[in-house]
């Protein structure tokens, strides 16, 4: 992370540790300044008048005993988005860091309106989501791409906040009606060079997007094209096999249920970035 400052949002629930230590251990390998922000929400405070302020210092109490002098204790009583919102405009911020370890699942989180939803959805700039206690050396990075622009500049970004690390870029693929290739009359060699031409295809275009990104030397890129199965198992499998530190998915404009499925399953710590 090689530019400005980044913004933890803390809740101070258990998981909170875990977030402290590994925003620590970024911001000393990054050198970077670290913003802790705590919110209170306006809406429940509204009752409670007479103890907003009371517990906004216990807040921050609790904070500054977590990150001692290495980070800028904020604690703010308002709307939870806007306020984050104003904080990233007003303080140079490039990049939010969140903790997520619950047993509700992303589907309850959309449909009442969870606050990891409306960040992801609501900012634009990447969010590193803190799901593992493992430690955050984030040397294999798992790109899964549908070589579009999008995917392009975040894979690009990324090696401007990882130059030393190594890029596994996977392209999925389907074979259309592979499913009805029997009911058609194919026998096994037509129906295997049928299925095999789209993993060709797949491959070049893979290749020729992989020949348009401008990456560091110190990058190691390895790349393949794999069939669509279940994305789940597949990511899943090609976390375990590659040894992968970290997951990242990249949107343009809204982030789908799909991409949250992804964030809700993986087993490894999640960057998001959404591009304008």
């Amino acid at each position: 992370m090689n530019r400005k400052k980044i913004l933890v949002l803390s809740d101070l629930r258990d998981f909170s540790d875990v977030v402290a230590k590994k925003a620590l251990f970024i911001s000393n390998q990054y050198k970077k300044t670290l913003d802790i922000l705590h919110i209170e929400e306006k809406s429940f405070l509204d009752f409670f008048k007479e103890k907003t302020q009371f517990s906004l210092d216990k807040c921050k109490t609790i904070l500054e005993e977590k990150y001692g002098s290495k980070a800028n204790v904020f604690c703010k009583c308002g709307d939870f988005i806007p306020t984050i919102q104003e904080h990233i405009e007003q303080n140079d911020i490039s990049a939010l860091i969140v903790g997520f370890k619950r047993d509700r699942t992303f589907i309850e989180d959309i449909t009442d309106g969870s606050h990891l939803n409306s960040i992801v959805r609501k900012t634009n700039i990447p969010v590193l989501v803190i799901k593992t206690e493992n430690e955050p050396v984030y040397n294999n990075i798992l790109i899964p791409t549908d070589l579009s622009p999008s995917s392009k500049k975040n894979i690009e970004y990324l090696a401007s906040l990882f130059p030393q690390a190594h890029f596994y870029i996977e392209h999925y693929y389907k074979a259309f009606f592979e499913d009805r290739m029997r009911l058609y009359g194919f026998d096994s060699d037509e129906a295997r060079r049928f299925i095999n031409h789209y993993k060709v295809e797949a491959e070049h275009h893979l290749d020729e997007f992989i020949e348009t990104l401008s990456l560091p030397d110190t990058i190691k890129v390895f790349s393949k094209a794999k069939k669509y199965l279940d994305i789940n198992t597949m990511v899943q499998e090609s976390i375990e096999f590659n040894n992968i530190d970290l997951l990242s998915l990249s949107t343009s404009g809204s982030f789908s249920i799909f991409s949250f499925d992804l964030l809700e399953k993986s087993s490894k710590d999640v960057i998001i970035f959404k591009i304008n």
